[in-house]
């Protein structure tokens, strides 16, 4: 499939389950953020020919399962946040996030270069200011300067195991900050895992604060939930 075809899956029809589905999830797009956001689409799926981002390449399909799913982070993330995604892969949540509120500052992490080739070229194409997107480890990111305690939320979608996601964010959060995990099907046993994980934080004097979020994408019924994690030292 070439860009315009491409473009020619991301009509009206296509712009219009976007913004219904995102304002299912509480979240109104502008006309320029939906347009963006279609912009967005053709790229993944343009690259994705030689890059492998996503299984999923049915436009329609893309609409929900990608960009109206990011943007369920979007209620839970203040104006003016910095945000890390960790393993952006495609660049979802983060890019979305960006496009749905420009007020935020968004640094897309991922280990595979070819992805953050991508990530790069749709910072330029769509011209999305507070947008950086590095090929670096985690584990080796929060070495740098300036990102250990940086950032007031870290976003992970469908990376890992919520019980290494975790320990993996926590160097980056900020006092008070929060991690979101994205959890698709089989989210059950991640909550199992987040048990274990709390309690071997706890020993190592931090406690963890979760709430889950339960949603269903609006279109396809497809069941979603969001782990909203909060650490606090502990004497």
């Amino acid at each position: 499939m070439n860009n315009s075809e491409n473009m020619r899956g991301m009509d009206g029809r296509w712009v219009a389950r976007v913004v219904k589905g995102a304002a299912s999830l509480g979240v109104t797009l502008n006309e320029e953020a939906s347009s963006r956001l279609a912009a967005y689409a053709v790229e993944l799926l343009t690259w994705n020919r030689t890059c492998n981002l996503t299984a999923i390449t049915d436009p329609m399909e893309v609409a929900e399962k990608h960009m109206v799913d990011a943007l369920a982070v979007t209620p839970y993330i203040p104006h003016g946040t910095r945000l890390l995604d960790i393993g952006s892969g495609g660049g979802f949540p983060g890019i979305p996030a960006l496009i749905a509120d420009d007020t935020l500052s968004v640094t897309l992490v991922d280990a595979v270069r070819k992805k953050v080739s991508f990530l790069k070229h749709v910072s330029r194409s769509l011209k999305l200011k507070g947008l950086e997107a590095v090929h670096v480890r985690a584990e080796d990111f929060a070495l740098e300067a300036g990102r250990g305690q940086g950032y007031d939320v870290v976003t992970s979608r469908a990376f890992s195991a919520i019980d290494t996601f975790v320990p993996m964010a926590l160097p980056f959060l900020k006092p008070g900050g929060l991690m979101i995990a994205m959890k698709g099907k089989g989210f059950e046993e991640d909550q199992e895992r987040l048990l274990a994980c709390k309690a071997a934080l706890l020993k190592e004097g931090t406690a963890l604060t979760v709430e889950v979020v339960h949603y269903e994408l609006p279109f396809s019924g497809s069941k979603r939930a969001l782990f909203l994690i909060t650490a606090t030292p502990v004497a």
